[in-house]
């Protein structure tokens, strides 16, 4: 008698496991990462080609595998890290499970050599879809060589979820560097489309993160502490490495990187006012935990894993970090003041004393007082239209009138308030010149450049110097004069004209980081977002002091905008005020 529940064909389990465990390229990387670190190796080589879409590659010279344990490792919980359930309570490796090799064969074509130090010839297998093709003895040096090509290739609707070949090389990128920071000690290769980009020898924790991030190793505040709950150690960095973005944020457990948004809450708020608004601190941090105290297995990916005394190590973590700050900060001793001060040759000051007029009176005459901001819109809300001399903003098909001081003024030097077909309108400053550049880089128009007297070079991470790469063309055709100038080094020699009284450097970086960001949450294209990122910066900022006759052209741009009241992202521009709706407000 046959039932409507059947078992599920090995390949259709395998396929489903994949899509927990492998999500991209990098989910790839990661678990071959993780498996050569596993494996004791002291020299790890990461290849991919197109964002690892079409080609993944991790050499690596650990203990490598026999036959039989080449074969067995492709098959499904079949693992070598663990025996029993209670081995979950006390891992100490990066994989366990053994549902990560499978996966992937199971939607790619995966080619692996390994030989082992007794051995005197290695293993090759070749697998297709799950399927062992071939395994036959080769000749190959000791450790293990896996490639994963064509990922996704026998499910093409979860491959059309793959980002762009920039992003996909950007999330591969972040994986490797993951890896590198929690084992300095290993020597890491990492090459893109055939060419070398980053290679890092074995060395110390600070070094690694100088050579990963370019920063001077002064900017980074050693952090150490042993309590009877956690090991804290690595590195938090000055204020003056903070970004405006989430980047450089690296938390590991038991050597695995974890995302934490509570701990990472912890870390933020131990800064307090040191931070300017809006940014987010550069630290590379280590937790050392019992391993039956924390649980890693309740996420596939095992970036999530959750503590037993999570309360106590938020409180030790932001109390850690607090004190570094201190001690980073830190005013000299009375000891060192007196130094100092027996040091220092006092003269007699050469300033003249001055005595004040004892017979000044600021209430002798009557001082004329200058309305305010405020006090011109409360002046702008009461003064009637005068509907047949209502000048109006005119569309591309006629030309623009000029508009008088009492039309338009600005409030708070961040918003622009105006009178127009007999409504108040509040107009964000920021936005609405954002959203012109947005739609001036639309057009087929050529952007100004204005070339810099003097060139600027800055030092790019090396997931930034990839992105830039790949998208120097573009960032070029927005107005920028750019080149490359050595390793993970660019020069600017020119900038959009809307730029040229910023910070160049700066600028460039943030456009990079906005990029990615709007890519993959906004779902548009290469240069859609790039153009969004680099209006974003161009744009006058809040607290800018505008001329009446540049909000007088700003109004005019935005008018001539096909769409004015919201920006591209879906952000308001202009609120509008009318007569009704202030009557309804005061009831």
């Amino acid at each position: 008698m046959s039932g409507v529940i059947q078992l599920l064909p090995e390949s259709t389990a395998n396929q489903i496991a994949a899509g927990e465990v492998v999500q991209r390229p990098a989910s790839v990387a990661k678990e071959l990462l993780e498996n050569a670190v596993d494996a004791g190796a002291t020299v790890i080589k990461l290849y991919i080609k197109n964002g690892g879409c079409t080609h993944v590659q991790v050499d690596d010279n650990g203990s490598g595998m026999n036959a039989f344990d080449a074969r067995m490792c492709w098959e499904r919980h079949a693992t070598s890290k663990i025996t029993k359930a209670e081995d979950l309570y006390n891992l100490h490796t990066l994989g366990f499970r053994g549902e990560a090799l499978a996966s992937i064969a199971s939607v790619s074509e995966v080619e692996m050599k390994t030989k082992t130090t007794i051995e005197s010839i290695g293993t090759r297998l070749l697998i297709n879809a799950g399927k062992v093709l071939t395994q036959e003895n080769v000749a190959c040096t000791t450790g293990t060589s896996i490639k994963v090509k064509n990922l996704f290739y026998n499910i093409p609707a979860r491959k059309n979820f793959l980002k762009s070949i920039a992003v996909e090389t950007k999330h591969v990128f972040e994986e490797f560097q993951r890896i590198a920071l929690a084992y300095p000690t290993i020597s890491f290769e990492y090459y893109n489309q055939g060419s070398m980009v980053t290679k890092l020898v074995s060395g110390n924790l600070k070094k690694r993160v100088s050579d990963l991030f370019s920063v001077k190793e002064e900017m980074l505040i050693d952090t150490s502490e042993q309590t009877e709950i956690v090991g804290i150690t690595g590195f938090i960095g000055s204020p003056k490495l903070a970004k405006r973005t989430r980047g450089n944020q690296y938390l590991f457990a038991n050597g695995r990187f974890i995302k934490d948004a509570y701990l990472n809450h912890a870390i933020i708020s131990a800064y307090g006012g040191l931070l300017e608004d809006k940014t987010y601190p550069f630290y590379i941090l280590f937790l050392d935990v019992d391993p039956s105290k924390i649980d890693v297995n309740i996420h596939p990916t095992k970036h999530e894993v959750k503590f037993e005394d999570g309360r106590h190590v938020y409180t030790l973590l932001q109390s850690v970090v607090k004190k570094n700050l201190g001690h980073y900060f830190i005013l000299p001793s009375e000891t060192q003041l007196s130094n100092i001060a027996s040091n220092q040759e006092f003269r007699t000051s050469q300033f003249q004393t001055t005595q004040p007029n004892v017979r000044f009176n600021p209430f002798d005459s009557q001082k004329t007082r200058t309305p305010t901001n405020w006090e011109k819109l409360d002046e702008l809300l009461n003064t009637p239209i005068d509907t047949p001399k209502q000048r109006e903003f005119i569309r591309q098909d006629v030309q623009s009138t000029t508009i008088s001081i009492e039309d338009i003024f600005q409030v708070e030097n961040t918003y622009l308030a105006l009178k127009y077909n007999g409504e108040l309108w509040l107009v964000n400053q920021h936005r609405a010149h954002a959203q012109v550049l947005y739609e001036q880089y639309n057009s087929s128009q050529q952007i100004a450049s204005q070339q810099l007297l003097f060139p600027r070079t800055i030092e790019l991470s090396s997931v930034e110097f990839n992105l830039y790469l790949d998208m120097q063309e573009e960032i070029n055709s927005l107005g920028f004069d750019t080149s490359e100038f050595g390793k993970n080094t660019i020069i600017i020699n020119g900038l959009p004209a809307e730029l040229s009284k910023s910070d160049g450097a700066d600028v460039v970086v943030q456009i990079l980081n906005d990029f990615s960001t709007d890519l993959q949450n906004l779902k548009v294209s290469k240069k859609e977002a790039l153009r969004l990122a680099t209006a974003k910066h161009a744009a006058i900022k809040a607290g800018t002091v505008l001329s009446l006759s540049e909000m007088q052209r700003l109004m005019s741009d935005l008018l001539h905008c096909k769409e004015y009241t919201n920006t591209t992202n879906g952000k308001r521009i202009i609120m509008k005020l009318t007569k009704s709706s202030l009557e309804r407000f005061f009831q």
